[in-house]
This record gives structure tokens, C-alpha cells and sequence, in this order.
């Protein structure tokens, strides 16, 4: 458990500028991507560009930069952080350094977790209890892709298996047992939430036609009185999504060169530069011909609309930054339902804490209970062999069974004091015990060996089993 660390930023330490420039890859864990020739992406929610290389390979070339034994990445809309094991003979510390050198952010917007608070942290992340937008069911599923990535990359070992197997449980148990997620919250339900009403009759622009728009469509379709307009650069996905809702489809070449009149606009690509320039907003507030101007919603990482522009045009500009503190309310409104989740996370990081013991400790306790019985073992040789001839077969096994048995016992108790030492003062305070308990039985083999073994008990005196 000490082992473990975590490095990442998120909306509580950056803005989103920062989180956008720190991700490896041109899509966010579990996103969706449909790449046209300007390098606009239809996203789930939308996530930084790379420089071209595979998100494996970016992956890939960072574990093997920072030096580490087994590490997740996970990069969503609002966070980027990497999970990791260091190797046994590596100073924690050192992979926390390699991380924030290829980060080109300062160290003061990110944050360094170690031992059971990185572990819990990747509980809460998986139950939503960290998101913006507590509740919200995306984030465990781009937390299960993450780590079937890295799992892939041949990048987990036991460790991370172990903790994001026990996340993922605990995640579920938080959906079934509490009402944190009763009803369904996502970016876009948090995105819809800060626009509010919009007049009957206006019409609402989707741009992109990954999961984020096709939620925005089956959110917008139940609302009466609203004409939807998707635009893609692939025009017949967004054909696909008009059919869906009963909506209308252009692409979107044309709908920037001559957008027409709309109530709302929301936008979630992945593009490198702002798709909405002032001089595209120029043009969609012309659209308004002097009536209300359209609401616009932009929930691209990097941000898709030029939001200075937006707001100097008189737009209501709305992008991850502003929808951080709708999320901060929303958060105090779910206190119960967080205290509840928080209750279950206990209860799933107490059993985590004793696997993670159990699989850390077994190597040192099974080398412990080898060396009793080589010592049993050499032991009873000596024993028959200046016996030889005292008893028959059967007496002998008699004494082997009554001799395991007692070692048995013995071991046993030491095992039990070191699973007590592991879980307070760690796994290598119990190595240290067990090894200078290990030096010292060689010394007294070493002793033994020198003069004549012992009497055995005669076998009707042995113990049986």
C-alpha cells in the first residue's frame, strides 16, 4: 500500500488551459473520435490533441520515461493523473519528479498522493465523488477503459490490478446502495442545468456527433418546443443523430460560414485551436437580427469558442471553467447522498487494505515457512540418521507427523505478530523481523551440527495427528 502514488491536476488545481496541455493523448479515456481532415474530433467529452503519436505509444513512452514498476493513466474532461507503482529498489519520490519534469505546468497546480490516500483517491474518482459534477456516470466507465488500457500495455502488475479492481467494485456498490447517482447527472445534464429555460421555438446547435452530442440530443428532444440542428464535419453522423431526435443536419463547413438564427449553441470537439473565432461569433450574433442572443455552451477541452470574444459580443458564454461552480452546488445539495458514499468507500478501502497486506506480506511469511521447514527437515535427518535402525517405518512417520505438527504451531504465531507489525509499521519492518529471525536459526543450525542430535520421544509418546 505505502507503495503506492499518484500525480495529477483537475478543476480543483487548474484551469482547464492546464489540464488540456498536460494530457498525453488526443482523446480523453473511453472517448470516441471521429477525425476530420482539420483535425476536428467528435469526442465524449472533448480532450487535448497530441502530437500525432498513438495514445499507446504516449502512454507507453511515459511509464517507461518515469521509470516505473506499473502505472494507469486516466485523462477525462476535467483531470489528468497517473497511478503508479515505483520499483522495490526506487525512491517514490523520484517517479513524482520524472512526472512533473514532462508536465508543462508548474508543480503548484498539481497534486502528489502516496500510500492509502492515492488509493482512496482513485475510490472517490471511480464513485464520481471527486467529479465536478457528483453522480455523473461517465467518469467510471473512462476510469474501467483507462485502466483496460494500461492492463493492455502490459503496463499493470498485481498492485494496480488489485486497486482498480477493488475501485470499480466499490463504484458499483456506491450506484446500488446509495442515491448519489438516482438520478442522471453528467457534463451535459450540468451544461443544460446553467443554460435554463429557452424560449419555445428557438433552436438549438449540437456541434460533433460523439456521446456528448447524442446525449445533448436525448436530453433536448424532451424538451417541448425546441427545433435541434446538428453539424459535423462527417455530415451523415450528424444526419444520424437528426433522424434519431427529429432534428435537422448540416455540415459544418457551412453552418460556420453562414450560421443561421439559433437560441443555443453547444459545442464538443476536440480541435487544436477555437473552432468559434470572434469572427465566427460575429456572425452567429448577426444570425440573432436583434432578437435574443443565443446561449452558448462550450464544453471542448481546449476550449472550442473563443470565450473573451463571446462575452465582449454580449453572448452568455458558458465553458468548463464557469460550469465548476454550478458543480460546487450541486455538491452541497448531494451532502448526505456523498456522506452515505463515502461510508461504502470505508467499507471497500478496509477490505483493499487487507488484500493489498495479504498479497504484499505473502511472499515474506511463505519464505518464513520454508525456513521452518528446511530446519524440521534437517533436523529429522540427523535424528534418523544416528538412529538408524531404532524404529520401523511406521514409528518414523509417527514422528514426522508429531514434529510438522509442533513446527506448525510454532510458525504459527509468528505469522500472526507479523501481520500485525505489516499492517502498522509496514511490510518491511516484518521482513526485517523474519530475516534477522532467519539469521539466527542458521546460527543454531550451524551449532547443531556439531555435536550428536537429540533423543526423539519414543513413539508411543509422540503426538499423532
Amino acid at each position: 500500500m505505502r507503495r503506492l502514488g499518484l500525480l495529477g491536476l483537475s478543476y480543483r488545481t487548474a484551469d482547464q488551459s492546464a489540464i488540456a496541455r498536460s494530457a498525453l493523448g488526443a482523446a480523453a479515456s473511453g472517448a470516441r473520435s471521429d477525425r476530420g481532415a482539420d483535425g476536428a474530433a467528435d469526442v465524449s467529452c472533448a480532450s487535448p490533441r497530441s502530437s500525432g503519436a498513438p495514445i499507446g505509444e504516449s502512454i507507453r513512452r511515459m511509464h517507461e520515461r518515469c521509470g516505473f514498476a506499473e502505472s494507469v493513466y486516466l485523462a477525462t474532461c476535467n483531470r489528468v493523473e497517473w497511478v503508479f507503482v515505483p520499483p522495490e529498489d526506487a525512491d517514490p519520490q523520484d517517479c513524482f519528479a520524472a512526472i512533473q519534469q514532462q508536465l508543462p505546468v508548474e508543480a503548484a497546480q498539481c497534486y502528489q498522493l502516496a500510500g492509502e490516500a492515492a488509493a482512496r483517491h482513485v475510490f472517490e474518482v471511480a464513485a464520481s465523488l471527486d467529479s465536478m459534477n457528483p453522480g455523473e456516470t461517465q467518469v467510471v466507465g473512462q476510469v474501467r477503459e483507462a485502466y483496460r488500457r494500461s492492463s493492455e500495455l502490459g503496463l499493470v502488475g498485481p498492485r494496480l490490478h488489485l486497486l482498480f479492481e477493488a475501485a470499480l467494485r466499490a463504484a458499483k456498490r456506491v450506484r446500488r446502495e446509495t442515491a448519489l447517482t438516482a438520478r442522471p447527472v453528467s457534463m451535459m445534464s450540468l451544461a443544460l442545468e446553467v443554460a435554463g429555460d429557452l424560449p419555445a421555438g428557438s433552436t438549438v446547435a449540437v456541434v460533433g456527433a460523439g456521446e456528448m452530442a447524442e446525449e445533448a440530443a436525448d436530453r433536448l428532444q424532451k424538451r417541448q418546443g425546441l427545433e435541434l440542428l446538428f453539424t459535423n464535419r462527417t455530415v451523415a453522423r450528424a444526419e444520424a443523430l437528426a433522424s434519431l431526435s427529429g432534428g435537422r443536419a448540416t455540415q459544418l463547413d457551412r453552418f460556420v460560414a453562414d450560421p443561421p438564427r439559433i437560441g443555443a449553441l453547444i459545442t464538443a470537439v476536440s480541435v487544436a485551436a477555437p473552432l468559434f473565432s470572434r469572427a465566427v461569433l460575429e456572425r452567429v450574433k448577426s444570425a440573432a437580427a436583434g432578437g435574443p442572443l443565443p446561449v452558448v455552451i462550450d464544453l471542448g477541452v481546449p476550449a472550442n469558442v473563443d470565450g473573451v470574444a463571446a462575452r465582449a459580443l454580449g453572448l452568455s458564454y458558458f465553458g468548463m471553467d464557469d460550469l465548476k461552480a454550478q458543480g460546487e452546488e450541486n455538491r452541497r445539495r448531494l451532502d448526505a447522498e456523498i456522506a452515505a458514499a463515502r461510508v461504502v468507500l470505508d467499507d471497500e478501502l478496509a477490505e483493499f487494505r487487507s488484500a493489498m497486506l495479504e498479497k504484499t506480506l505473502a511472499p515474506v511469511l511463505a519464505a518464513w515457512r520454508r525456513r521452518a521447514q528446511h530446519t524440521l527437515d534437517e533436523g529429522l535427518a540427523r535424528l534418523f540418521k544416528s538412529e538408524e535402525g531404532r524404529w520401523n517405518e511406521d514409528e518414523r512417520e509417527r514422528i514426522e507427523r508429531w514434529a510438522a505438527s509442533l513446527v506448525d504451531r510454532l510458525a504459527h504465531l509468528p505469522m500472526v505478530g507479523m501481520r500485525k507489525v505489516a499492517a502498522e509499521h509496514g511490510v518491511a519492518a516484518a521482513h526485517t523481523f523474519l530475516s534477522a529471525v532467519g539469521a539466527r536459526l542458521e546460527e543454531e543450525e550451524s551449532r547443531r551440527a556439531a555435536v550428536p542430535a537429540p533423543l526423539a520421544p519414543e513413539p508411543s509418546e509422540a503426538v499423532t495427528q
